[in-house]
């Protein structure tokens, strides 16, 4: 028996299917994973496949996944626990056992599907498609897990391990994996707000109601939102678009990030149905339904653009501000090459539409509306950094119509620009030193600011045990001496532009012991009279403060 044993093991190790991005017994805090390989060796055509079996106590599910040019990709969805990954592919076998386990932490992103005051809760989609609640339900669960996969394997790839958020229902696990919020505003209202207006509404009522609290950070999508269709041929700018669209919102920041649900019949119901919805080439019917997908046409690129989109508001209300590429720039709308291999991994369509002056619009430049910032001048010791609580600056319930519009929510709306970037390959070109170690060509990352403030973010970290240091810790800025002091110690310095949140310039301490000191550098454009300070500290405290000079 023993030699039966040695000799699997041999033949494992001898086996020409490698997987790239996973170590045999590893553990991740996520359940949706993405395995990466290569066929290393020995015959190999584009037709055959690979054969996925996970076994989780007595649990099995098998899976078929395309290889191209020996590569392939797999998404699977791993239960609590020890899970048996074997891969099989011609004679070759290869196996690994991977342990899900969520983190400790009462910090988590709520899912809930909004459904107005007079509206049934069915989203807009063909007739053939179901749009019940419970099928909303099951696309905004299943698109929660693959933006949470995609958090941790970029910040994977950027050198700072697999760290993301937890959702809901893993830290609590006897609420459902989308919640249903029942919202007291009415739908023909709802259809004639604007973006910041439904924002600032439902975060305020969310806030103020059960699940109001400062450990959640709410992702809501809007049942109601309408495209209200059109007789136009021409291909019309995404703006155009959205002036067609009623309670239309992609809005993120503070503690919610906020979405419509015009596409959401692009989405996938399961997990099986992800890579077929990102394949699916099928034409939009642009004069009924909405077309938001980065100007490709098709059902496929509304679900890549959608959830790019989603990550990208997401992340604001993580803290970050807008670079000038990767997924806080535009680089978002190519998500689906994430999970694909092959020819048919889309590309965004050229665009000739020029700005007013003539020239192409350029592929670096993002087009954004002004980034609300829910903003925290903090001059004391940290009580007030850690969670807020109902009564401080910041939150939804206190708000003001004038606070709103003087310092609207991190909340950005990211205007689609009306002529798309050149080609992908300009950015990527552009972006090599942000591309890691594991040669990835997806075009899909965080740029080095963004995966250093997330690594040491409180959502991204066991908080037990750093509690109580968070309060005794001190974290100021002197914008007169323009000097930082952390006690805690400094992670990360951004200067950003307060109109639209861009950040112009950045600073990283990644070495064991952090800087206790900062003096800020003056190196800003003339231009920008109004900056934005934001420092996060070891613990993951997050001082924003803005000065003007």
């Amino acid at each position: 028996m023993d030699n039966q044993t040695n000799e699997e093991n041999k033949n494992e190790q001898d086996s020409a299917i490698f997987v790239t991005n996973f170590q045999n017994g590893e553990t991740v805090n996520y359940s949706l994973i993405l395995i990466k390989g290569l066929i290393t060796s020995g015959a190999c055509n584009n037709k055959e496949k690979v054969k996925c079996i996970v076994s989780n106590n007595g649990n099995e599910s098998k899976s078929l996944w395309e290889i191209y040019n020996r590569e392939f990709k797999i998404i699977i969805e791993l239960r609590r626990g020890e899970n048996e990954v074997n891969l099989q592919y011609s004679s070759q076998r290869k196996s690994l056992f991977l342990n899900y386990e969520p983190r400790r932490t009462n910090l988590k992103v709520t899912p809930v599907y909004i459904i107005c005051q007079g509206h049934d809760g069915c989203f807009q989609s063909p007739s053939d498609v179901d749009n019940s609640i419970e099928n909303a339900c099951s696309r905004i669960s299943i698109g929660a897990k693959l933006i949470q996969c995609i958090t941790a394997e970029k910040l994977y790839e950027s050198g700072y391990g697999r760290k993301t958020f937890q959702l809901e229902y893993e830290v609590n696990p006897r609420k459902p994996e989308c919640i249903v919020f029942k919202s007291n505003l009415n739908v023909n209202k709802a259809r004639k707000m604007r973006q910041g207006e439904l924002w600032s509404h439902f975060g305020r009522e969310l806030m103020l109601s059960d699940l109001g609290s400062n450990e959640r950070k709410f992702l809501g999508f809007i049942s109601c939102t309408r495209f209200k269709g059109t007789d136009i041929d021409k291909q019309m700018t995404h703006d155009e678009i959205v002036s067609l669209t009623e309670a239309y919102a992609a809005l993120g920041g503070g503690g919610l990030a906020l979405f419509g649900t015009a596409c959401l019949y692009t989405w996938p119901t399961s997990v099986e149905e992800i890579a077929p919805r990102f394949l699916d080439a099928s034409p939009v019917n642009s004069r009924r339904f909405m077309d938001d997908s980065g100007y490709r046409g098709t059902l496929g690129g509304c679900f890549a653009t959608t959830l790019g989109s989603v990550l990208h508001e997401l992340g604001h209300t993580f803290d970050l501000g807008h670079t000038k590429d990767g997924i806080m720039g535009r680089g978002f709308d190519n998500i689906d090459r994430v999970f694909l291999v092959g020819e048919r991994k889309s590309t965004l369509m050229k665009d000739n539409m020029n700005n007013y002056n003539g020239k192409p619009v350029q592929h670096s430049t993002v087009s954004l509306q002004r980034n609300i910032s829910v903003t925290m001048n903090v001059a004391e010791p940290l009580r007030v950094l850690g969670p807020r609580s109902k009564t401080t600056l910041g939150n939804f319930a206190s708000m003001s119509k004038s606070d709103i519009v003087r310092r609207s929510p991190n909340v950005t709306p990211i205007t689609r620009p009306s002529s798309v970037y050149s080609t992908i390959t300009n950015r990527l070109s552009e972006s090599k030193k942000n591309l890691n170690r594991n040669n990835v060509n997806d075009s899909t990352f965080w740029t080095r600011n963004c995966a250093v403030l997330l690594s040491y973010h409180r959502w991204f970290n066991n908080e037990y045990g750093r509690e109580r240091q968070a309060i005794t810790r001190y974290l100021k800025f002197d914008k007169n001496k323009m000097m930082i002091i952390s006690t805690a110690g400094i992670r990360i310095v951004e200067v950003r532009d307060d109109s639209n949140g861009m950040v112009l310039d950045s600073y990283e301490f990644t070495n064991p012991l952090p800087e206790k000191r900062f003096l800020v550098p003056f190196t800003f454009s003339p231009k920008t009279k109004v900056l934005t300070i934001v420092v996060e500290d070891d613990l993951g405290n997050v001082l924003k403060q803005t000065f003007s000079y």
